[in-house]
């Protein structure tokens, strides 16, 4: 298999960048999920690592091959890439038998029909769908056709495989059925995979590494727990996860916690920080909901004082709202069985483990985005 790796890519649409210089790597046999909200640039970005758009600035190679490079001219044709795509909408052909979906490919590719036969019973054989060769695309579930779909990307054995959001379309409990699947599948061929997604859960879930996108750019990579435990970008700690923002400034910078100043907050809070933070540098406290400890106000322990304003029952846990003296409002989760009410006066305390400190940092100057 091969690796992607995006050098300086730029695409730009009129005024409109959507891609922004971004450089970064797609690991051999790992699935990373490319991350962000509608109109990021992650849609953009797959469809020129698939070759159906040029890059203006910039080179695309797989492994040692390079497939674009705007300085050069060069473009290698999206059906010479080697790559296979799933799309959020299947493009199954209504005509064709399950068969005969999952073999296109291969008999595009001029492969005999044996051969043929043997790889789409195996690429079904994967999906859990051999018993359905002859069925056509309208007497299945929108599950089963997605794995239609996954078989066919995955029957010619490409180098790499492309996710553009493809169980938007399905409920929450396929959504969550299929992630698995995926997942498992892989793993067990160890392909290169890029998944473009907007939904947390799901990037979370599937990836060994995530790319974070934000107006066109790679706001951060790392893999789910280094990203949502140390957010190098507010719009990181906002989009992987839920958070408290604060704006803060260091005050010391002692290891292994520093310290900081929250805006209003008469006390300074400990937290986690990248190394090179240091006094007085500004930026925001990211302080997850189920770092926060609520309290009954007169309990010795240190503190801020607040008053639930919502309560919200979620099954396994409880969802608060607590408005501090300070007039921010912080959202809390505690155990499902918590007895607080709306009204309640309260002391939350942070956990400094579950606190980590956001350094201002420049943006790179953008027109514009789009998806």
């Amino acid at each position: 298999m091969s690796s992607v790796r995006l050098d300086s890519l730029r695409k730009q649409f009129g005024a409109t960048v959507a891609v922004n210089d971004v450089s970064v790597e797609f690991r051999d046999g790992e699935m990373t999920s490319v991350l962000g909200p509608s109109g990021c640039g992650k849609t953009t970005m797959l469809n020129l690592v698939a070759g159906f758009i040029e890059p203006d600035r910039g080179s695309i190679h797989f492994g040692e091959r390079v497939v674009a490079d705007a300085a050069r001219g060069l473009a290698v044709p999206s059906n010479k890439r080697d790559i296979g795509m799933v799309f959020q909408s299947y493009a199954l052909w209504p005509h064709l038998t399950v068969a005969d979906n999952v073999g296109y490919g291969l008999k595009m590719r001029k492969i005999p029909r044996p051969a043929r036969e043997q790889a789409v019973r195996h690429a079904l054989e994967r999906v859990r769908l051999e018993q359905f060769l002859q069925r056509f695309p309208h007497q299945l579930s929108g599950g089963q056709q997605q794995r239609v779909a996954l078989a066919r990307a995955i029957a010619y054995a490409p180098q790499i495989l492309l996710f553009d959001e493809p169980l938007s379309n399905l409920d929450a409990n396929l959504r969550e059925e299929m992630r698995l699947e995926i997942k498992s599948i892989q793993r067990e061929i160890g392909i290169t995979s890029v998944y473009v997604t907007h939904d947390q859960a799901e990037a979370m879930a599937l990836s060994d590494r995530i790319v974070v996108m934000g107006d066109g750019q790679a706001l951060q990579v790392g893999t789910p727990r280094e990203l949502y435990a140390e957010p190098a970008d507010v719009r990181v700690a906002r989009f992987l996860g839920r958070t408290n923002l604060f704006s803060a400034c260091i005050v010391e910078a002692s290891a292994p916690l520093a310290k900081v100043r929250i805006d209003g907050l008469y006390a300074p809070v400990a937290c986690r920080a990248p190394t090179n933070s240091a006094p007085p540098a500004r930026g925001w406290l990211s302080v997850r909901p189920e770092g926060i400890l609520v309290q009954p106000p007169d309990v010795p322990a240190a503190g801020f004082p607040g008053r639930i304003s919502a309560t919200i029952y979620l099954g396994g846990t409880s969802q608060l709202h607590i408005a501090l003296a300070m007039g921010k409002t912080v959202e809390v989760q505690t155990a499902a069985q918590s007895t607080w009410r709306v009204g309640d006066a309260v002391k939350v305390a942070f956990d400094p483990q579950q606190c980590y400190f956001i350094g201002e940092r420049p943006t790179k100057a953008a027109p514009g985005s789009t998806a």
